[in-house]
C-alpha cells in the first residue's frame, strides 16, 4: 500500500485529486497540506511514498517545499503540479529527482496512467543528462542546444558497460522528461508515440541525435507557438517546402507576415536567424539520407535544394565540425 500525500492551497484542487486517487486500492491518502511547510512537517513525521506538489503556493513555492523534503525522505516521488510552464523550475526539479509533471487542469486519464505504472524506483542515472538538457533547453538558443546534446549523447555511449535495455531506458526517460516537464506534449501523448525508437536505431549514437533533435526541435515549435501564434503558419509552410531552396520573402509571403517582424519574434524564441535554423533542419535530412539511403553526396544536395555538391559540404562541414566524408566514415 503506498501513503500519499496531497498539497495544494487549493481546495478545490485537493478535492479533486481526492477522488481521483481513491479509486485505486494501493493508493491511501495519508494527509493532506495547504502550503510546503505543512508538507514538509507531515513528512517528517509520516512515511509517506508519494506526493502531489503544487509549485506556486503561499510561503515556500513546491520545489522549495521538494527539495526540504527529500533531504528527510530521499526515497519519496514527488509530482508537480502547475498550471505554469517554467524552465527554471523544470530544471530544479530534475536536480531533485522528480520526475512527473501534470498541467492543471488535471486529467483523469493522466493521473490513471500514472498510477496504474507507479513504482518506487531510482532515478539518479538518468536525472544528470535530463538536467542538461533542460539547460540546453532553457538557453533558447537552438544552434547551442542542438551542438550539447549532441554531446548529451557522446556521453551516454561512451560507457561501455551500456547495452541496448538501458541505452533504451535512458533515451525515453530524457525525451519523455523533457515533454512532461516543459509542458508541451499532448496530455495523452507518450514520447514514443510522438517520436517512434525502433532497437535498430540504438545502436547508432549518430540516429539518436536526429531522434533527439526531432524532440527538441518540437518543444521550440511548441513552445513558440504558444508565445506568438502566427508562428505556427511559418512552421507549416517550412514543413511543406523544407526540401526546396526556401528565402526569407518566400517564408514571409507564405505565411502573410511581415520580414522585419518575422526576423525579430523567431531569433527572440530560437536566438539564431530563421535561415540558420532551415539549415540545421537541412543538414539533419542531408544525416538521414546518408545513414538510410545509398545517395551520393550531388544527388542529396540536388534533393534538398542546394545549389551544388560544394556548397552542401562546406554548410555541412561548418554546422558539424567535420567533412561529409569523416561523417561517413563515423558509419561504417
Amino acid at each position: 500500500m503506498y501513503n500519499v500525500l496531497i498539497v495544494d492551497d487549493d481546495t478545490l484542487m485537493r478535492d479533486t485529486l481526492r477522488a481521483m486517487i481513491s479509486r485505486f486500492k494501493n493508493f491511501q491518502i495519508i494527509g493532506e497540506a495547504a502550503s510546503g511547510s505543512e508538507a514538509f512537517s507531515i513528512c517528517r513525521h509520516y512515511p509517506v511514498h508519494l506526493i502531489f506538489m503544487d509549485i506556486i503556493m503561499p510561503g515556500i513555492t513546491g520545489i522549495e517545499a521538494s527539495k526540504k523534503i527529500k533531504e528527510v525522505s530521499p526515497q519519496t516521488e514527488i509530482c508537480i503540479l502547475s498550471a505554469y510552464s517554467d524552465f527554471h523550475f523544470a530544471k530544479e526539479a530534475m536536480e531533485l529527482h522528480i520526475k512527473k509533471y501534470f498541467s492543471k487542469p488535471v486529467s483523469i486519464l493522466d493521473i490513471n496512467h500514472y498510477l496504474e505504472n507507479f513504482s518506487l524506483s531510482s532515478f539518479e542515472s538518468i536525472c544528470p543528462h535530463l538536467s542538461l538538457a533542460l539547460e540546453l533547453m532553457n538557453s533558447q538558443n537552438f544552434s547551442k542546444t542542438y551542438t550539447g546534446l549532441s554531446d548529451i549523447i557522446n556521453k551516454i555511449y561512451s560507457n561501455q558497460n551500456t547495452n541496448i535495455e538501458s541505452l533504451k531506458k535512458t533515451f525515453i526517460e530524457i525525451g519523455q522528461g523533457l515533454l512532461d516537464s516543459l509542458e508541451y506534449a499532448s496530455p495523452h501523448n507518450e514520447v514514443t508515440d510522438l517520436f517512434p525508437l525502433p532497437y535498430t536505431w540504438l545502436i547508432n549514437q549518430e540516429i539518436m541525435k536526429i531522434w533527439l533533435f526531432k524532440i527538441a526541435d518540437y518543444i521550440y515549435q511548441q513552445k513558440s507557438i504558444r508565445r506568438y501564434s502566427i508562428l505556427e503558419g511559418v512552421f507549416l509552410f517550412i514543413e511543406q517546402h523544407i526540401k526546396e531552396k526556401i528565402s526569407l520573402v518566400q517564408i514571409t509571403e507564405g505565411s502573410m507576415i511581415s520580414q522585419g517582424y518575422l526576423s525579430r519574434i523567431f531569433r527572440d524564441q530560437f536566438g539564431i536567424s530563421m535561415m540558420e535554423y532551415i539549415r540545421l533542419r537541412k543538414i539533419q535530412m542531408v544525416k538521414i539520407n546518408f545513414i538510410f539511403t545509398t545517395h551520393n553526396t550531388s544527388d542529396v544536395a540536388f534533393m534538398l535544394g542546394f545549389n551544388e555538391s560544394s556548397y552542401l559540404q562546406k554548410v555541412f562541414q561548418k554546422v558539424e565540425g567535420i567533412s561529409i566524408q569523416e561523417f561517413k566514415n563515423r558509419l561504417k
